[in-house]
């Protein structure tokens, strides 16, 4: 087993939304040489080789991957705090005993911007609201951070915007 347990340093409230919390945590080994199988696997990571980190949205929390620790923004509690660190824990071991039939990658991908996003947006129902939000802009805000999800923008699954579609989900890094 590449990771036996994960320790937290400490936990404290979240400065990005104070009913959330942030945390900090070290793994008992340095953890560099799986960056890059990691950067391989997980979509939306984006891997920072002279560091090393890597850093990757999980729904809506940030984490960060150094070589001897973590840092995990927007945990909804202590409880989802530790389940993160336990799903993390489990798939970097994965990725450890898979690491033979993984091709590593160094490569650098960019977060989207959010007006990039946004221009992606069917325009011809610009505010509409089906999504939940006062915007498309504030759908676009919430869609880049992991608040909100590319399925719930209605519009997007008529067929006139399926290249708009595709176009998201590969700039989100999704499947």
């Amino acid at each position: 087993m590449y990771l036996q347990r994960i320790r937290v340093k400490y936990m404290e409230p979240c400065f990005a939304d104070t009913k959330k919390i942030r945390l900090k945590a070290e793994f008992p080994r340095d953890v560099s040489e799986l960056l890059p199988y990691m950067n391989a696997v997980i979509p939306n990571a984006v891997y920072t080789q002279q560091g090393p980190f890597l850093s990757f949205t999980k729904e809506f929390r940030l984490i960060t991957v150094y070589p001897g620790e973590l840092t995990v923004i927007k945990a909804i509690n202590s409880t989802d705090a530790y389940q993160i660190l336990e799903w993390l824990r489990e798939l970097m071991n994965d990725i450890y005993d898979q690491r033979s039939s993984i091709t590593p990658s160094y490569d650098m991908r960019r977060r989207p911007s959010i007006l990039a996003l946004f221009q992606l947006l069917p325009q011809d129902k610009y505010n509409c609201g089906q999504c939940g939000e006062r915007t498309c802009l504030a759908f676009s805000l919430f869609l880049w951070s992991g608040e909100q999800k590319l399925e719930n923008c209605h519009p997007l699954v008529e067929p006139q915007y399926l290249e708009e579609k595709k176009a998201l989900q590969d700039l989100l890094g999704h499947k």
